[in-house]
C-alpha cells in the first residue's frame, strides 16, 4: 500500500505541474547571430513550434537523406494540408533555405518569422491569406559537414555547414534532371502543394559590395512579356521599393562579374536555365525568387 500510495502522490504532483515550456529561439537568435544551430535543432524547432501552435502549424517530414537525416517542412496558415489549402482557394508560399548549407542564414532568419507570425507578432492576418512551408534546411547532409573555414570570406556564421551535399552533388544544378535523393523529395513536396511562389534563400561570399542584397524574381525575360513575366517584374519592383524604404540597398540583378576575376568586366542581367531554382519554379509557370 505505502508503494500505491507514493505513486498516486507522484502522479499527482505530475497532473498539478504546468506544461514545460518549451524555447522557440535558435542558437543564432541566443547568439546574437553569430553562430548556428545543428541539424538536431532545426528539427526541434520544427516540431516545438508545431507543439505550441497546433492550430496554425504543423511539422511534416517529406524526405530522409541518404546519410539518414530527416528532412522537415514547418507549415504555417489556417489551411495545413493541400487540399485544404486548394479548397480554401489559398495560395501556397514554397520558402527553402539551405539548398548550399554554407549559405544558412534564410534557416536561423526563417525560424525567427514563423514564430513572430504564429504569435501575430507581424502580419497578423497573413496565415488566414496564405499557407506558407518552410524548409530549413534542404541540403542536410552538408549542413552537417560543420566547420569554421566552409566559406571563409563569408561574414559569419562563426561555424556553418558545406556548399554540396554528402555525395558532392550540387542541389542548385539539379532542379531538372534530379539526381539527387533530397530532389526528388523535395520535388514530391512541391507536386503536393503545388506552390504559387517558390523562394530560394541564399547567402554570397562572393565580391564585396556596398549593396547588401539582391532579389531576382523569374520569370524575368524570356516569355515575351506574358502576363507571368508581367507579374514577376512587378513583384521586384515592390521587393526593391519595400527594401530600400527599410533602409537596405537592394540589387535586381544577381552581381556576378562577367569575368570572375575583372571587376570591369561588369554585369550581365538576364534569365539561366531551370536547372537554377526560381527558373525552375518559372518553367513550371510558377513565380520564383532567389
Amino acid at each position: 500500500m505505502r508503494h500505491v500510495a507514493v505513486v498516486a502522490l507522484v502522479a499527482a504532483a505530475c497532473a498539478g505541474r504546468a506544461p514545460a515550456v518549451r524555447d522557440l529561439t535558435s542558437t543564432s537568435e541566443r547568439s546574437g547571430w553569430t553562430a548556428t544551430g545543428r541539424h538536431a535543432e532545426a528539427v526541434a524547432l520544427c516540431r516545438d513550434l508545431a507543439a505550441s501552435y497546433p492550430a496554425r502549424a504543423r511539422c511534416e517530414t517529406f524526405g530522409t537523406s541518404p546519410q539518414g537525416r530527416a528532412m522537415v517542412a514547418l507549415v504555417l496558415g489556417a489551411a495545413r494540408d493541400p487540399a485544404a489549402a486548394a479548397a480554401a482557394h489559398r495560395p501556397v508560399i514554397l520558402v527553402e533555405a539551405g539548398i548550399h548549407s554554407g549559405e544558412i542564414e534564410g534557416k536561423d532568419a526563417g525560424f525567427w518569422l514563423a514564430r513572430q507570425l504564429l504569435r501575430g507578432e507581424v502580419l497578423p492576418e497573413v496565415l488566414d491569406a496564405v499557407t506558407v512551408v518552410f524548409v530549413p534546411i534542404f541540403n542536410v547532409d552538408g549542413h552537417e559537414r560543420f566547420g569554421p573555414n566552409n566559406r571563409p570570406n563569408q561574414r559569419g556564421p562563426i561555424e556553418m555547414g558545406f556548399r554540396t551535399t554528402g555525395a558532392s552533388l550540387n542541389l542548385n544544378r539539379d532542379f531538372v534532371k534530379a539526381d539527387a535523393p533530397e530532389m526528388v523529395a523535395l520535388l514530391g513536396l512541391w507536386r503536393r502543394w503545388n506552390p504559387t511562389l517558390f523562394v530560394d534563400l541564399h547567402t554570397t561570399d562572393g565580391a564585396k559590395f556596398e549593396h547588401d542584397v539582391a532579389v531576382l524574381v523569374a520569370p524575368h525575360a524570356s516569355r515575351g512579356g506574358d502576363e507571368l513575366e508581367g507579374v514577376g517584374t512587378a513583384l521586384q519592383a515592390s521587393l526593391i521599393t519595400a527594401l530600400t524604404a527599410g533602409g537596405h540597398l537592394p540589387l535586381a540583378f544577381y552581381p556576378s562579374f562577367d569575368a570572375d576575376d575583372d571587376p570591369m568586366s561588369g554585369f550581365t542581367d538576364g534569365e539561366a536555365p531551370p536547372r537554377f531554382s526560381q527558373y525552375y519554379a518559372a518553367a513550371r509557370n510558377r513565380l520564383g525568387i532567389l
